[in-house]
């Protein structure tokens, strides 16, 4: 009989630990929203970016921008690992790295490429955004 007694206590234990668990586990269609700046800083030429990342996001949930030496990507939500791609005008790649925007939200790209025109573009697996710049 104490057998039994440990054993539903310990079947009870366990289930109310899935429970726990279950709870802290976070939704990636509902991105959480973090405070910064919504536009780009100073000396940053903006760059619009069209195109979405996640359903239901705001306005300014990314801004970027791209100056003389760098190339300015602020995220106001999380979108969870996102690839960042810049492009020349012929097509090529140019630059390619990925970050969390979890952890990170803020990401500055050294940037001197010859003059041209050139895209970047941002992808996770729900989506896309890409925008055009200019560099003289």
């Amino acid at each position: 009989m104490k057998k039994k007694v440990k054993v539903i206590v310990l079947a009870g234990l366990c289930a109310l630990g899935l429970c726990a668990w279950a709870s802290q586990v976070v939704n990636p269609a509902i991105p959480s929203v973090i405070t910064m700046e919504d536009n780009v800083p100073t000396g940053y030429e903006v760059i619009v970016l069209q195109g979405s990342l996640i359903l239901n996001v705001g306005p300014n949930a990314i801004v970027a921008g791209a100056s003389d030496n760098d190339i300015y990507i602020g995220f106001n939500q999380s979108f969870g690992n996102v690839s960042i791609s810049i492009y020349n005008s012929m097509g090529s790649i140019v630059y390619n790295t990925v970050v969390n925007t979890d952890m990170q939200h803020v990401v500055i790209i050294p940037f001197t490429a010859a003059s041209g025109s050139y895209t970047v573009e941002l992808s996770n697996t729900h989506g896309y955004v890409d925008g055009d710049f200019e560099r003289d």
